[in-house]
């Protein structure tokens, strides 16, 4: 099986500390090299914030191609596999950043945003000088913070990210599409669901437990999320504890064994064998890669 190229930055050794930079770029500049076109890749720990002011393309999205033209903002959390098909003389900004100082500055400033991060982001934005005024300035501050500022202290540019995402979590609230399914009783049911796996991996352990704090049976709730999300409740939850147990390992201090108390885990080595099925590598290893900024495989599950 083939694997997904994992990078910092597109076409490059991640040879810097990038799980704790941020880096800003013209859209053009890696685009035009590349002949408008961006194969798929994933960034391990990166999120990337794109405001696209000229042209139009299509953006691969873990299997799905979604068409976007000018102006519009896409939101790549981490361990998205993504690439581009760009229209020739596309342009506009690009932020990379490590998505985990970003997560503990929302968790405690603007936990309404908690949910930026679980999903990739495609939105068209209304074409007014108000809008474009907002989100050019702040690019252009985050440009200006990661020429000045050491590479040790992004506080302040990612400060500035964050208030990009308040801005652009307003223009979708205020434009958002109605969907089939959005605002029904199941929508809500697996909103909640989602909402109790973020904030319960270490107490709620089975289907049945989540099922039982929603007040359905446990078929009920697989039904649901196989019919709003087309995924088993098993693969969601599977998912974010592969997914906060990578943020931890490489971003925490914690032991092996602690990480996987914390996920409610009692026996390390149990969480070992289910943390290398879902990603080949052991906790471990994983972390050992990271810090020695080697590129990772991309996983076989994944969220």
């Amino acid at each position: 099986m083939s694997t997904i190229p994992s990078y910092a930055l597109y076409g490059e050794t991640p040879e810097q500390r990038w799980f704790e930079s941020i880096h800003y770029e013209p859209i053009s500049r890696r685009a035009k090299h590349y002949e408008w076109k961006i194969d798929p890749h994933q960034h391990e720990a990166l999120v990337q914030l794109l405001y696209v002011q000229k042209e139009r393309g299509v953006v691969h999205l873990d299997g799905s191609s979604v068409e976007f033209t000018a102006p519009c903002f896409i939101l790549i959390p981490a361990q998205t596999v993504h690439g581009f098909d760009m229209g020739a003389g596309i342009d506009g900004s690009v932020v990379t950043a490590a998505q985990r100082p970003l997560e503990s500055i929302i968790s405690t400033a603007l936990p309404s945003l908690a949910d930026m991060f679980d999903k990739p982001l495609v939105l068209a934005l209304p074409d007014t000088r108000r809008l474009h005024t907002t989100l050019q300035t702040l690019f252009s501050l985050v440009e200006q913070e990661t020429l000045i500022a050491s590479e040790s202290d992004q506080s302040a540019a990612n400060m500035l990210l964050v208030s990009l995402l308040l801005q652009i979590r307003r223009v979708d609230q205020s434009r958002h599409a109605p969907n089939p399914v959005h605002g029904t009783r199941k929508a809500e049911q697996v909103d909640r669901f989602r909402t109790l796996v973020n904030n319960n991996l270490g107490s709620l352990k089975t289907v049945a437990a989540y099922a039982a704090q929603l007040g359905i049976t446990a078929g009920q709730l697989r039904r649901i999320c196989q019919e709003v999300l087309g995924q088993t409740p098993l693969s969601i939850i599977n998912a974010r504890i592969i997914h906060v147990a990578q943020r931890d390992i490489v971003y925490s201090t914690m032991s092996i064994q602690q990480v996987a108390y914390s996920l409610g885990y009692d026996d390390a080595a149990y969480f070992s064998r289910f943390f290398r099925k879902h990603t080949g590598l052991t906790p471990s290893e994983f972390r050992e890669r990271v810090r020695a900024h080697q590129p990772l495989a991309d996983t076989p599950e994944k969220r």
